[in-house]
């Protein structure tokens, strides 16, 4: 078992904060994923507080990514 400080103590990842905040806006949903998913070592290598901000980060990135794909199939499709 791995020695955890209080979670009072925890500083929270600011790659996770980084990766929620650029997933947020569409244009830069790519390196929001990007940072969520390179978050989640960065929280487990030097135990910090972050996981939640990581993983709804991945979650909205994946789902502008999924938007994307659908609006570029359709327009390609009706006017490509």
């Amino acid at each position: 078992m791995r020695n955890s400080k209080p979670t009072q103590n925890q500083p929270v990842s600011k790659a996770a904060v980084a990766g929620l905040i650029l997933a947020i806006i569409p244009i830069t949903a790519l390196p929001g994923l990007i940072f969520s998913l390179t978050a989640f070592e960065h929280i487990d290598a030097h135990d910090l507080k972050g996981h939640q901000f990581a993983k709804l980060g991945t979650i909205i990135s994946i789902l502008w990514m999924i938007i994307f794909i659908i609006t570029g199939f359709f327009l390609f499709k009706y006017f490509g």
